[in-house]
């Protein structure tokens, strides 16, 4: 999907210079493996080359612009750079609720769900609140969202549990029912990452996941003997 935003020489200039040392960088192989994740261009660049590339662009006056142009390009190695480039301090550059759902809405595979919360949205701060709130915020507006919008916010808790970050329980706790559903979902993309997220909650509240599991009925979801299978694999591996 392609937003128009108004001309910036400045802005053009550093886009340009991105797609100069991505190109260089080019891995035709790795691009053609990766044709079927839906991006108009993609040179197929490394991860650790993306972001080794984004600190000649990190700091810039234009950054927030840049990244906002980059995330719209529908180009693989310029939508990953955009999520490095974002202020993760959100008192110097806020990042509205409004402004996630608006970027949400050009998430169209999995490896920007995991660029997006990697590089940004399980960092943010200062308040480690707001980054729960916005998984929140994705797990629960159904309407009008997308399955990716969805698998974003798990992943983005299973971040934040990845690194022990404090989540705040009482925000954590509005998306159970949402939990209880999805662990049934048909889609694979769904409860595989419903499954990621409880197994992530496993390194804080063991009791917590292993009580949830037991009330779960495999019959009643494709998913669910893997959910189960995948959260007793970590509780065996932490004992």
């Amino acid at each position: 999907m392609r937003k128009m935003f108004p001309y910036n020489e400045e802005v053009e200039s550093l886009i340009h210079k991105a797609k100069k040392l991505f190109h260089l960088s080019m891995n035709g192989i790795a691009s053609e493996q990766m044709s079927s994740l839906g991006y108009k261009l993609n040179y197929g660049v490394s991860l650790p080359r993306i972001y080794e590339i984004s600190k000649e662009f990190e700091g810039t006056p234009y950054s927030r612009q840049l990244a906002e142009c980059a995330w719209w390009s529908d180009c693989r190695e310029l939508m990953i750079l955009a999520t490095l480039l974002l202020d993760k301090d959100l008192s110097r550059s806020p990042f509205s609720k409004d402004d996630l759902l608006s970027w949400c809405e050009n998430l169209f595979n999995i490896e920007l769900c995991e660029q997006f919360s990697r590089n940004f949205l399980s960092k943010i701060h200062p308040s480690i609140d707001l980054s729960a709130t916005y998984s929140n915020n994705l797990i629960t507006q159904r309407e009008g969202s997308n399955k990716f919008w969805i698998a974003l916010g798990y992943i983005n808790y299973a971040n934040l549990y990845l690194h022990r970050k404090p989540v705040n329980q009482s925000i954590e706790s509005s998306i159970f029912e949402y939990v209880v559903k999805d662990v049934y979902a048909d889609s694979y993309l769904i409860y595989n990452n419903v499954s990621r997220y409880l197994r992530s909650k496993c390194k804080v509240d063991k009791k917590w996941v292993t009580d949830f599991i037991q009330t779960l009925d495999p019959t009643k979801g494709k998913g669910v003997a893997k959910i189960i299978e995948d959260i007793q694999i970590e509780l065996d591996y932490q004992e």
